[in-house]
């Protein structure tokens, strides 16, 4: 479970607080404060409760406890690379019936922005430069509401046949 530091918007895990009912939940990992904190307002801004991570045993330890809607990745969190991301690795490891249930975007350098082919590539559902931060409200407006859409029939028929 997780909660909030007393005087601080970083959420840390602890066991004496329960999520509310129907609550969003998104990761974010970030390192750079300021790019962190206009994703973070924007993920708050579409109604997400924002658990920021300390590092990659941290974001992965998250993932495997809490069911998170949103996953921001910067492709550098916690001195990771372009090519080796640890953070990453797990994402691109999860099942598929796990991985349908969560959007990631993965932020970076070398991306085009909604680049399908390289979020493809990356097993992710939107790629996004960083240069385009100024936009990740809309950005991830639209890509929420584009995965929601594309899964929305699938996860309808799975949960009727009790396949979930």
């Amino acid at each position: 479970m997780s909660v909030g530091v007393e005087g601080s918007d970083v959420v840390g895990v602890a066991e004496h607080e329960a999520f509310q009912e129907n609550e969003r939940l998104a990761l974010l990992c970030h390192d750079v404060p300021e790019p962190q904190a206009v994703i973070k307002t924007a993920l708050q801004e579409l109604g997400f409760k924002v658990h920021i991570a300390s590092g990659a045993p941290d974001a992965m330890e998250r993932m495997r406890k809490t069911s998170y809607e949103v996953v921001v990745l910067d492709e550098e969190f916690q001195g990771g690379t372009p090519h080796d991301n640890p953070v990453l690795r797990v994402i691109q490891s999860m099942t598929m019936a796990v991985r349908r249930h969560v959007f990631v975007a993965l932020v970076g350098k070398q991306f085009k922005t909604f680049d399908n082919m390289m979020a493809f590539g990356k097993s992710v559902n939107a790629v996004v430069n960083v240069n385009d931060l100024l936009q990740i409200k809309a950005i991830l407006r639209q890509g929420i509401a584009d995965t929601d859409g594309f899964y929305r029939v699938f996860r309808q028929v799975l949960l009727e046949t009790g396949r979930r």
